[in-house]
C-alpha cells in the first residue's frame, strides 16, 4: 500500500507515472517503493532528486535489459502471428536470468526464423497480401506519426524487399515499432518530467527565500534585495513555462497518435484476413495507450500553468512594491 495522503504531493504523479509505465522494470520497482514508502512525500521528493538515476543505472545492468527485451517480445508479438516468438518470451520471463540472456542473445532470432517460415508455408495466408496491403504500407512509411513504423514500413518496403517482407510487417514487425514508439516516447518525457520537477520546486525555494528576506529589508538595500527576488521570479517563471510548452508539445504528439490508432481501429473493421483480427485487437490498446497519455501531459501542463502563474505574482509583488 502507498503512504497515505502522498496524492497531493506535487511530486506524486511524476513518480506514479514512472513507476506505471517506464519501460524499464528496475525503475518502475524502485518508483513503487518510493510511493509505499512510510516517509511519504520525503520518499517522493528523494525519488525524483536521486533515486530516478540510480534505478536507471541499476538497470542498466545485463540481467534487468534481458528481462526487459523478453517483456517487450511477450507483449508485440501475439501469440497468434508469432507463437514461438511469444512463447520463447513467456518462457525466458518465467525462466533464470540464463533463459533471458540465451533469448535475447539466441533464442529471439531463432524464433522468429520459425515463425517466419511457418508463415511462408501457409498458402493461404500467401496469396492475402493484395495491392491495398502494400499501398498502406507505403502509406505508412509516409505519414505514420510513429517513427519507428515508418522505418519498420520503409525496411518492408525496402529494393529488393519481397511479398514475405509486408506480411512480416503486418504479422508482427508493425506492432513492435509501435511499441518502441511507445518506449522511446515515455523514456524522453519522463526524463524531462523528472528534469523539472527536481528543478523548479528548490527554484521556488530560493524566490520564496528572496523574498523574504526582500520584505524584510529597509531603506536602500530593500530595492536590491526586491530586485534579486524578482529575478528569482522571473526565472522560475520561465523554467516552469518551458516545463509548460514541453508537456503541450508532448499532447500535441500524443493526441496525434490516438487519433491515427482509432483510424486503424476503423480501418481493420473492414478487412477480412485474419491478420487485421489482431491488428485491431492490438490498434485498441494503442489508441488506449495514448489518450492515457495524453490526459497525463494535459495534467502536467495544468500543474506547471499553475506555477508560472504563482511565479508571475511574486514578480509582480517585488516590481510593483504591492
Amino acid at each position: 500500500m502507498q503512504a497515505v495522503g502522498i496524492e497531493q504531493s506535487p511530486w506524486y504523479p511524476m513518480v506514479r507515472q514512472v513507476a506505471l509505465h517506464h519501460a524499464q522494470t528496475l525503475v518502475r520497482a524502485s518508483a513503487w517503493q518510493a510511493m509505499r514508502s512510510p516517509d511519504g512525500e520525503a520518499a517522493l521528493r528523494e525519488f525524483v532528486l536521486r533515486g530516478f538515476a540510480k534505478a536507471r543505472e541499476r538497470a542498466r545492468q545485463n540481467n534487468a535489459r534481458n528481462r526487459d527485451f523478453a517483456q517487450r517480445v511477450f507483449d508485440t508479438y501475439s501469440a497468434s502471428y508469432a507463437p514461438l516468438v511469444h512463447a520463447g518470451a513467456d518462457k525466458a520471463l518465467k525462466g533464470s536470468d540464463g533463459d533471458r540472456d540465451w533469448f535475447a542473445r539466441t533464442g529471439f532470432e531463432e524464433a522468429k526464423a520459425k515463425d517466419n517460415a511457418a508463415r511462408e508455408a501457409d498458402e493461404e495466408h500467401k496469396q492475402a497480401i493484395a495491392q491495398a496491403d502494400r499501398d498502406f504500407v507505403l502509406l505508412l512509411s509516409k505519414s505514420d506519426p510513429g517513427q519507428q513504423v515508418r522505418l519498420a514500413a520503409e525496411h518492408a518496403l525496402r529494393n529488393g524487399g519481397i511479398d514475405a517482407d509486408i506480411r512480416e510487417f503486418y504479422a508482427s514487425d508493425w506492432m513492435a515499432a509501435a511499441g518502441l514508439d511507445v518506449e522511446i516516447f515515455r523514456l524522453r518525457s519522463q526524463e524531462a518530467g523528472v528534469f523539472y520537477h527536481a528543478t523548479i520546486p528548490q527554484l521556488i525555494a530560493d524566490a520564496q527565500e528572496a523574498e523574504r528576506e526582500a520584505l524584510a529589508t529597509s531603506g536602500e538595500a530593500a530595492e536590491k534585495a526586491r530586485a534579486v527576488a524578482a529575478q528569482a521570479w522571473a526565472t522560475t517563471q520561465q523554467k516552469a513555462d518551458a516545463a509548460r510548452n514541453s508537456w503541450e508539445n508532448e499532447r500535441q504528439l500524443c493526441a496525434e497518435q490516438a487519433r491515427y490508432w482509432q483510424t486503424v481501429i476503423e480501418r481493420a473493421k473492414t478487412q477480412f484476413d485474419p491478420v487485421w483480427l489482431n491488428i485491431g485487437s492490438t490498434a485498441e490498446k494503442q489508441r488506449g495507450t495514448w489518450t492515457t497519455e495524453t490526459t497525463f501531459a494535459d495534467n502536467q501542463i495544468q500543474h506547471w500553468g499553475v506555477v508560472g502563474d504563482e511565479a508571475r505574482d511574486g514578480y509582480d509583488r517585488m516590481t510593483t512594491g504591492s
